[in-house]
């Protein structure tokens, strides 16, 4: 590094982590994951979140009356699922009338465990290579393996309620066409 104090491997990963918005991206994952829980089964029957970008939650109702009628309690669903969350990472909830698929990973009567993702089991061998990943992170190691860990979780979250991998793209999706929200978006 020219004119400056040289930087490791630790530190530029975990600089490259926070300027990428990982752990934001994470949280804007979870949103979705728990909006069933956090709104309820009434809401939930009706609407359902499609993906969220960028602190936007896209959501399709099942009609545009239950669109319309969403909006007047979005305020109160956005500082719900922050606060769930525990970030403030949801700025705005997008409601269009559609066809969703309904969620078949759980009953909206039966909470998700307290902990969240941190109920999910890694491998030992998953363990090993998150810690060899973060191992030079130097004073951001810590950040790093959890942000490992957390994505891996969601992966297993998602695969274990038959999320399958994008026609296009191949991130997880469950969309009954087999494109995810956001290739169907960007097409």
């Amino acid at each position: 590094m020219r004119g400056g104090f040289p930087t490791g491997v630790g530190s530029l990963v975990a600089g490259l982590l926070r300027g990428l918005d990982l752990e934001s991206r994470v949280k804007e994952q979870m949103c979705v994951l728990v909006w069933d829980e956090v709104v309820g089964e009434r809401i939930a029957s009706a609407a359902q979140p499609e993906f969220v970008r960028d602190g936007r939650m896209f959501v399709v109702a099942k009609s545009p009356v239950w669109a319309n009628e969403l909006t007047f309690y979005k305020a109160e669903m956005i500082a719900n699922l922050n606060r769930r969350v525990g970030g403030n990472v949801l700025k705005e909830i997008v409601f269009k009338a559609g066809r969703f698929p309904r969620r078949t990973a759980r009953s909206v009567a039966e909470p998700a465990d307290e902990s969240g993702l941190e109920g999910i089991p890694l491998s030992e061998r998953e363990l090993e290579s998150v810690g060899a990943a973060s191992r030079d992170a130097g004073e951001g190691a810590e950040d790093v393996r959890h942000l490992l860990e957390t994505a891996l979780r969601l992966e297993k979250w998602k695969q274990a309620r038959g999320w399958t991998p994008c026609a296009k793209c191949g991130a997880l999706q469950n969309a009954p066409d087999g494109i995810c929200p956001i290739c169907r978006y960007l097409d």
